[in-house]
């Protein structure tokens, strides 16, 4: 028997991620002329494993696997603390929106290359051994191949607060009239 939780939820639309912006690498036509998407569509997360170490009290340490379908993404959207994402498989767009990116990309005899620093609003585009560490990122993700992509991603958050907020649902501060 399964049953759905809010928590489970939130995981589902959090385990993307991840998100933010590098030096692009074989960018596809569609890539950049993608529809923005309004809400999630495709993505599914699971939990793979989560402690709560007493060494950063009052955080969780969680170990997820997100899916996102061929044409599947998130909006804009942000996460608390830093998150460790590695594509596992399929060809990943990430742009981030705010927030701290560094990308390391797989090199061809499977050692990491240097670090490079993403800038805002930068789309890269992510294949199969790159990762990227963010920091409290704001950012859109789309699976921009023509298979599932499989990401996995390391996450140290405050307990119990959710993974991933849409940015629409967020107060960006805009004054309402009067």
């Amino acid at each position: 028997m399964s049953v759905t939780t809010r928590r489970d939820a939130v995981v589902r639309l959090g385990a993307s991620g991840l998100g933010l912006a590098l030096a692009a690498r074989g960018m596809s036509a569609a890539a950049q002329d993608a529809t923005p998407l309004t809400e999630p569509v495709g993505i599914e997360g699971v939990y793979l494993g989560a402690g709560q170490p007493t060494s950063a009290s009052g955080m969780e340490l969680v170990l997820r696997r997100t899916t996102i379908a061929p044409g599947g993404g998130l909006p804009p959207h942000s996460h608390p603390g830093p998150i460790v994402l590695v594509v596992d498989a399929g060809t990943f767009s990430y742009t981030p929106l705010g927030g701290t990116t560094q990308l390391t990309r797989v090199a061809g005899d499977g050692t990491p290359a240097p670090v490079e620093e993403v800038s805002i609003g930068t789309e890269v585009i992510l294949t199969k051994g790159d990762a990227l560490f963010l920091e409290d990122p704001q950012d859109t993700i789309r699976n921009v191949g023509e298979d599932e992509v499989v990401l996995l991603l390391a996450t140290l958050t405050p307990a119990e607060e959710d993974f991933t907020t849409l940015l629409d649902d967020m107060d960006m501060g805009t004054p309402s009239p009067p």
